[in-house]
């Protein structure tokens, strides 16, 4: 079985790159990332300026991970690369 990690990235590229996932589903997916790469800002401190937005972005992820193996079929399984922003974990990425 082949793994997909679902982790944000920089720059305007497609996070899923040729994934065959609706257009829906990739809107979600690409907004969930700018929400990372502009509210998190990791270039600055990797620390979101509100908690509450961190964790509903982490949720977001959750739903994510659940939604995109329906899109992607029993071939693939969706794995969660993004815990290390989670605002509530003990030690963030760069601290």
């Amino acid at each position: 079985m082949n793994v997909v990690r679902l982790w944000p990235g920089w720059g305007p590229r497609d996070i899923l790159g040729p994934l065959p996932v609706s257009d829906a589903l990739r809107l979600r997916v690409r907004t969930w990332n700018r929400t990372w790469q502009s509210v998190l800002d990791p270039v600055r401190e990797i620390r979101w300026p509100d908690a509450e937005v961190g964790r509903q972005w982490i949720a977001e992820g959750h739903i994510l991970v659940r939604d995109l193996p329906a899109e992607l079929g029993p071939g693939l399984q969706v794995v969660e690369g993004f815990l290390p922003y989670d605002p509530d974990a003990v030690e963030t990425p760069g601290q």
